[in-house]
């Protein structure tokens, strides 16, 4: 059922702390809504800090007359100041169902657009900044650094991500980095590192929301995933895992809690080279445009 709470909890995944708990919830939360919009389009109306509507001329007054169910909703504080407009609805209750059609919904929606992106970053923001420096978790027995197709200077960063190699990470010089932010893959989306993030972000997100709300039978996922074209689409190590994805949890969530792990990790390393790097900019944490969101990870049609 849509807007349940998720199946999974965890540190990696959004944690399970009080604080970290509700920037998680609130994530999936928002992301439902926009998901399963209401299925009347409602009529924007004049309103203050009462919520209610506010009948300051004729034309509000005509279309509050015309829909009786307006008619409880009228503000009656004279001295109550209009400050903003409102969506008022018929049947605020009756909303499309989550993957109704097969897909995700994509409404324009600038305001929740922005509240979805800012609980994003928020909740990247939040573990990015408590990562210790030189702090690894048991790295025992990790497989070597493989070889890729690609064969660049993306691939040793993206395995120390993957495993979350901190100490490594902090080892990185100026001139290693300028290297990885300046290698290009043969597709046409940015720098290799941003090709990589774009896949993964839309796959934790995707993988999440679907989980959230106890998704039974899931979409298909692009079939990018299964394949290193002209730069990484997904972790190296955890895409044999791939062909597990929504049918085994438990290997799902290790997925996510891998994921969301290279996606902080990726915020803390640009943060101790780039001194002006704003997260809030970032293109990689961007979920489509100011407008739309939109879930590349899953096949069309």
């Amino acid at each position: 059922m849509a807007g349940s709470e998720p199946r999974t909890a965890g540190r990696s995944t959004g944690g399970s702390g009080s604080s970290s708990g509700r920037s998680r919830n609130e994530l999936w939360r928002l992301l439902t809504e926009y998901c399963t919009p209401r299925r009347d389009c409602g009529v924007t109306l004049p309103s203050g800090p009462c919520g209610r509507i506010h009948v300051k001329d004729k034309r509000v007054q005509i279309i509050v007359e015309r829909r009786e169910y307006l008619h409880s909703s009228v503000c009656s504080d004279k001295d109550c100041e209009t400050t903003a407009e409102k969506v008022f609805y018929k049947h605020p209750e009756k909303r499309k169902a989550f993957l109704g059609d097969g897909k995700f919904c994509e409404q324009p929606n600038p305001a929740l657009v922005a509240k979805i992106q800012k609980a994003l970053t928020d909740l990247v923001d939040e573990f990015a900044s408590t990562v210790k420096p030189g702090k690894e978790g048991n790295t025992e027995d990790l497989p070597v650094l493989y070889e890729s197709c690609y064969q660049g200077p993306c691939d040793e960063l993206i395995y120390l991500l993957e495993f979350g190699k901190i100490g490594a990470l902090d080892r990185y010089t100026k001139d290693e980095y300028e290297k990885v932010m300046h290698c290009y893959p043969s597709q046409a989306i940015g720098h290799h590192l941003s090709f990589f993030m774009h896949y993964i972000v839309h796959f934790f997100i995707g993988t999440k929301l679907l989980l959230y709300n106890n998704v039974e039978k899931a979409p298909k996922l692009h079939w990018m995933y299964d394949h290193a074209c002209g730069g990484q689409t997904f972790l190296p190590y955890q895409r044999k895992n791939l062909r597990l994805w929504m049918k085994d949890l438990d290997v799902t969530t290790e997925m996510c809690k891998a994921v969301f792990r290279c996606i902080y990790l990726y915020v803390y390393l640009r943060r101790k080279f780039e001194p002006d790097y704003n997260i809030e900019t970032d293109d990689s944490l961007k979920l489509g445009n100011e407008e739309i969101i939109w879930l590349r990870c899953f096949q069309q049609g």
